[in-house]
């Protein structure tokens, strides 16, 4: 592992063990964590004890230019993160998930023989972490991209990148170029490198309103917000309720009829997508446009499979 990966992911389990312990945690405690954990994620780690306290005094300092995450001391040894929005920790969670499956387990440790990914992966998931330090020291990236819907046609880019967001799967980067802002999957970007032109971040960027009431990545600010109104058998709907389709999901019936659901979004292509995967028990009962565009949907299907 590079050596710059290692130190994100040393700080990642920073917060991971502060985040999970709740109270401060002896810096003792933090050391014994790190070096716990080295084998695993293949970062280098002095044996010292004292040359261990200047590392994590060094990833504690960088944590919050990193992250935005502040972490104090809590009395003469203890350490512990100063007030923060929980909802925004569990995403810090979820992103060392997906480092820690795709780039930090050691090749040689054992764990390779009990955990079975997916075979097709993300193909640009190994521009995580160049995007991520280019993102943390402002630089401008340059890559060409591959255009799926102009039939794969490639564009070159230098972009401002802001922003990495996960969306069913799949990593995009959000950032400028030219004033203009963009949201690209790293799936289709090919030959990135990172640029010596610094740029200027986006404080007033809020990529989450950005897509507080949209499905997937879409982010047109001319498309309404829709009522929406649909209706499952018992079946569907328990995973419909396990796993709600939207931030704004609430649940209207649930009985032995069936699971009736409400949201408020915009209808995207994302979302009628979402909605054919579980076509099989589905009823729109409104807008009577979405219903008409999935029975349409499902009637040139039918046509094209008789």
């Amino acid at each position: 592992m590079s050596t710059e990966s290692g130190v994100i992911i040393r700080q990642l389990l920073i917060v991971q063990k502060l985040n999970q312990a709740g109270i401060p945690v002896p810096a003792d405690d933090l050391l014994s964590y790190l070096e716990s954990k080295k084998l695993i994620h293949d970062y280098s780690y002095p044996e010292k004890r004292r040359s261990q306290m200047r590392l994590l005094q060094r990833d504690i300092n960088s944590i919050y230019e990193t992250f935005r995450i502040e972490i104090v001391r809590a009395g003469k040894s203890s350490y512990s993160i100063a007030g923060c929005d929980k909802d925004w920790l569990v995403s810090y969670e979820r992103l060392f998930t997906d480092f820690d499956l795709l780039t930090a387990i050691h090749p040689d440790s054992d764990i390779n023989r009990y955990i079975k990914p997916e075979r097709s992966r993300n193909k640009g998931s190994h521009y995580l972490m160049e995007i991520l330090k280019a993102i943390k020291d402002k630089c401008k990236i340059e890559f060409d991209y591959v255009n799926y819907r102009c039939g794969g046609r490639e564009r070159h880019h230098i972009l401002s990148p802001h922003f990495l967001k996960e969306d069913q799967g799949l990593w995009y980067v959000a950032g400028y170029e030219n004033d203009r802002l963009l949201i690209l999957g790293l799936d289709r970007i090919k030959n990135l490198t990172i640029t010596d032109e610094d740029f200027r971040f986006d404080e007033s960027l809020d990529l989450e309103r950005l897509f507080e009431d949209s499905f997937g990545i879409w982010a047109d600010p001319a498309m309404p917000v829709e009522e929406i109104t649909l209706h499952y058998d018992a079946l569907d709907g328990s995973f419909i309720k396990a796993k709600p389709l939207h931030p704004s999901q609430k649940i209207l019936t649930d009985d032995d009829e069936g699971v009736t659901v409400k949201l408020n979004l915009k209808i995207t292509n994302d979302f009628v997508m979402a909605l054919l995967s579980r076509a099989r028990s589905l009823e729109v009962i409104s807008p009577l446009h979405l219903r008409e565009r999935i029975r349409q949907t499902l009637s040139d299907a039918l046509r094209r499979n008789s």
